[in-house]
């Protein structure tokens, strides 16, 4: 017969969880700080001509591990720039001129080497 017996298991259980929270906030603040960083990097790197572009860049909060960066409206409307798709990668007639895509590199890059990830 082979008998095993575990003391303690509450104890390992509130031990488990707690160790689980803390690495959920870590990351949760890490993905918020990555974000902060792609939203100031977008509105410095945007062209500005009358400045609606750059404030209608705009970080939203979507649950505990998902943040979002917005630039522009996705309709015509009057005053609100919806061309935020033709000025990252521009038109027929007008070149790229990227504002988001280095944001969200630079912010990845402060994931990985937050969570020391190496590139394989």
């Amino acid at each position: 017969m082979l008998e095993i017996i575990l003391e303690g298991e509450k104890s390992l259980e509130a031990s488990l969880v707690k160790i689980y929270e803390a690495i959920c906030r870590e990351v949760s603040d890490i993905l918020l700080e990555a974000s902060i960083e792609a939203y100031i990097t977008a509105r410095q790197a945007v062209p500005v001509r009358t400045g609606r572009l750059r404030d209608s860049i705009s970080l939203e909060k979507l649950g505990r591990f998902k943040f979002r960066v917005v630039a522009g409206y996705p309709t015509k409307e009057k005053g609100k720039p919806y061309y935020a798709p033709f000025i990252e990668f521009g038109t027929r007639r007008m070149t790229p001129r990227p504002f988001m895509k280095p944001a969200v590199d630079k912010a990845l890059a402060k994931i990985e080497s937050r969570l020391n990830f190496s590139k394989r």
